[in-house]
This record gives C-alpha cells, structure tokens and sequence, in this order.
C-alpha cells in the first residue's frame, strides 16, 4: 500500500485522484483507519491552519499509523508554494519513521510553478509579484524558498539544484525548472529517505 499524508483534504483528494488515473484503488480519509484493501490511502491531517507543534504531532502520529498499517511506502504531499508547516510536518514524519533524510520537491512545472537559484517563479514572475503576496493566511513577501519556509537560520535544511546533489543527512530542497527536473529527481529516492513534495513530484 502506498500512502500520502496531506495537510488538507484538497491536497488528499487530488493525490488520490492521480491515483485513480494510474489504475489504483484510493481511498481518502480525515481521520481513523483504513476501511478497506485499497492501493493508495491519502490522509487528510488538517494541519495547514494549526500550530507547528500540533502539525508535527498531527503528521507523525499519521506517519506511524500508516507504517503500523501496513504501508510500504510513504509520501508527505506539501502545498506546492509552501504554505502550511511544510518543515514541521516534514521532519516529525522523517523521525517518526526514522529514515535519514528527506527529499522536498514541491514546484509543479505544468502549472508554471518552478523554483531556480533559491528564488521562487510562477510563470515567469517572481511570486512575491504575483497574486500569492495577497494569499490571506501565507502572503508571499519574498520569493527567497528559505524566508518563504520560514527558515531563520542556516542548517537543517537545503536547496540544491540536481547537478550539485549529494545524499546527505537532514532535508534538501530540490530546485527545479521542468517536469523532467521533476522525474529525475525521483530517481534518486532511496529506502532512507522520505519524499515530499507536489502532486507533480509524486506521479
């Protein structure tokens, strides 16, 4: 079974439908347990709007429910320009499963959305100048991924664009700048490592 761990039900639902165009029973679920033999169970934590603390505690608890469940494989969805408590949610999950890194590719490439020299575009324009710097609960201010992840320190996580990619410990941000970008950094998953990402990343 493979598994999805959203902060909203609209992030759940749209993963469960790539799903369903792959051929895959999903089911998609707010909270409890599984109700049945399906392929890809996407949770709903409802975390965008929460504390940190509470993200993180909604999303590990999630994480070893699915592991417990019988998961083989499991995949945090994150708001593809970083709204909600992508980091908080990211690293309770890495720990909770106790692998050694994380993988975040978050930019969806078909809708224009890619990330470059750690700066944020939406089609073709930084997205602190687009309609995302008037989002009412996350305003994009800057288009800096770090500031917009909320990082106010170095160390703990990391952007890097494919070619200068080393595995490495903690959570790497991957930057890029087409849908190949996207399938290549798939490939570099790995059994100690938790991707997390957009609804691109994960097809």
């Amino acid at each position: 079974m493979i598994s999805v761990i959203a902060d909203d039900l609209t992030g759940a639902a749209e993963l469960g439908g790539i799903g369903l165009r792959h051929g895959l029973k999903a089911e998609v679920i707010l909270q409890g347990e599984c109700i049945g033999d399906t392929d890809l169970l996407c949770v709903d934590t409802d975390t965008r709007s929460c504390t940190a603390k509470e993200a993180a505690w909604r999303a590990a608890a999630a994480a070893r429910r699915l592991r417990k469940a019988g998961a083989a494989w499991i995949y945090k969805k994150v708001d593809s320009v970083l709204r909600g408590n992508v980091l908080a949610e990211v690293g309770a999950i890495r720990e909770a499963l106790g692998v050694r890194s994380a993988l975040l590719v978050p930019a969806n490439p078909r809708f224009g959305r890619v990330i470059r020299d750690g700066r944020y575009f939406v089609k073709g324009k930084l997205i602190h100048q687009t309609d995302f710097a008037r989002d009412p609960e996350y305003p994009r201010r800057s288009p800096d991924v770090l500031k917009m992840l909320g990082v106010t320190k170095a160390g703990g996580v990391s952007v890097t664009r494919l070619s200068n990619y080393r595995p490495t410990s903690g959570i790497v941000l991957g930057e890029v700048s087409s849908s190949a970008d996207v399938q290549k950094w798939a490939c570099q998953r790995s059994e100690d490592m938790l991707l997390a990402g957009g609804a691109e990343f994960l097809k």
